[in-house]
């Protein structure tokens, strides 16, 4: 397992899992669940995570998510190192942004950036219009297969792209709905679906003045739809894999919630992305603290 298949195959597909309560396929949170409509908050949450494989370190990213009242932009850094001969030396730049109207997410951009050993690997450009693709381009582009699945113009509507799915508006008292959804992704190249469950609830800690409280834990199943090949042995790993889990940590003060903790089974041990740092703030909290 390559580093630049780790971030897109699976690092990725967790990334859109945490996506946990988000909205129906309408993108909207249930009216019988929602709270009524708030002003739009400005602040920001920014976390600092570690990868493990087996336990092993191999790889850092942070996470920086700018709320402006209106909407939002995500930006993710990652490196993954050659520590053991399932990983090499990688890097990966992810940037998400779009706006709030209500409860809706209404994605408008997304990109993504990987380099192997210095070199460019992987790269991703998508334009969209409320959750519709409406320009994509992917590179290395999908070769054509015989077996593959055919990406039609409906697999490109009422998606999210791998990071505006990160952003869960919080329901009070009813921590279930964070997590029992189907989640549309399309990364660029496939179009999958993540169902999401409600498992419980844990709770964390993490540096001092980092978050510390309880988080809502989500269990997930890839579901493959387009642009794969069914016959491929990760796919159908992906697809039979049952440990697969995300644990969302809320942001009161902006009323949302974000990842916290990540899992999922490899075929070399357990791949964790785990929060060292969590930190929200609305701009009058920032104002203050300085």
């Amino acid at each position: 397992m390559r580093s630049p298949r780790l971030l897109r195959t699976f690092v990725l597909p967790m990334l859109a899992t945490i996506s946990a309560g988000i909205l129906a396929s309408t993108f909207v949170v249930p009216k019988a669940e929602a709270a009524p409509a708030a002003t739009p908050k400005i602040g920001t949450v920014d976390g600092e995570y570690n990868i493990l494989l087996g336990g092993m370190t191999i790889g850092r990213f942070a996470l920086d998510t700018v709320f402006d009242g209106k909407g939002y932009t995500i930006t993710v850094r990652g490196t993954t190192s050659g520590v053991s001969r399932f990983v090499s030396d990688g890097k990966g730049l992810l940037k998400s942004s779009g706006r709030i109207v209500g409860s809706r997410i209404l994605p408008a951009a997304y990109m993504l950036d990987t380099s192997e050993n210095g070199q460019r690997n992987s790269t991703v450009s998508m334009q969209m219009k409320a959750g519709t693709i409406i320009n994509v381009a992917a590179m290395p582009p999908l070769a054509k297969k015989a077996d593959r699945v055919p990406l039609l113009p409906q697999h490109k509507r009422n998606i999210f792209d791998p990071l505006s799915a990160m952003i869960v508006p919080i329901v009070k008292g009813n921590p279930s709905a964070a997590c029992n959804r189907t989640v549309p992704v399309f990364d660029g190249w496939q179009r999958f679906d993540v169902k999401l469950s409600y498992k419980g609830t844990a709770e964390v800690e993490g540096q001092p003045g980092s978050y510390k409280g309880t988080v809502v834990v989500c269990a997930a199943r890839y579901v493959a739809v387009a642009g794969h090949r069914p016959t491929r042995e990760a796919i159908e790993y992906m697809e039979n894999n049952k440990t697969l889990e995300v644990w969302l940590a809320p942001v009161e003060s902006l009323g949302v919630m974000m990842p916290f903790r990540m899992q999922i089974g490899t075929e070399v041990g357990m791949l964790t992305i785990h929060a060292s740092r969590f930190v929200g703030h609305t701009e009058t909290q920032r104002a203050s603290a300085e």
